[in-house]
């Protein structure tokens, strides 16, 4: 009996990994290589943990690359000195980002994870909506939070706010 049109057409497909042919393995979705039929639940859960957990890394590391990446628009456009050189982005990325960022891989199942609907074909890692919450809401606010941090640092070294502007990297101190 050929069951690998019916696998490929279900929404999870399922095949059995000694007993099952080869061609229910191609079209399955899932092997299951123990033939316990048990180990479908716990495979439905890590699968969702680890969709859910891939989401939080690249959230967190796309708030991140926004709080990065816009002093260098501010220099373009305003020529304000970057607070931070390329190489220390570079530090920040390996030392302090790649860690968190890959921490998100063993943290725990959210609760009630298998009560949620299941996920649909259509819905993708990165959406729009993940796209402008991690880029667009949570970078700006930590953007605005670093640059406010530095303006009162510079600020307290001599440098007021209004001289950073259009400065080229020249600073003009009152304080001679």
């Amino acid at each position: 009996m050929n069951d690998s049109p019916a696998i490929k057409k279900a929404d999870l497909g399922i095949s059995m990994g000694i007993t099952g042919t080869d061609v229910a393995k191609d079209a399955a979705s899932m092997v299951l290589l123990n033939d316990d039929f048990s180990s479908i639940i716990i495979g439905i859960e890590e699968g969702r943990k680890i969709f859910d957990n891939l989401k939080k890394a690249i959230m967190y590391i796309a708030s991140s690359q926004t709080t990065e990446i816009m002093p260098f628009f501010l220099l373009l456009i305003l020529q304000i000195p970057p607070p931070i050189s390329t190489v220390l982005v570079l530090c920040i990325d390996l030392g302090t980002d790649l860690i968190p960022a890959i921490s998100f891989a063993y943290e725990d199942a959210e609760i009630g994870i298998m009560t949620r609907m299941p996920r649909a074909r259509e819905d993708h890692l990165v959406t729009l909506k993940l796209f402008l919450q991690g880029y667009g809401l949570k970078g700006f606010c930590n953007f605005f939070a670093c640059m406010l941090a530095w303006i009162i640092v510079v600020n307290d070294f001599g440098f007021p706010p209004f001289q950073l502007v259009m400065a080229n990297g020249i600073f003009i101190s009152n304080h001679n």
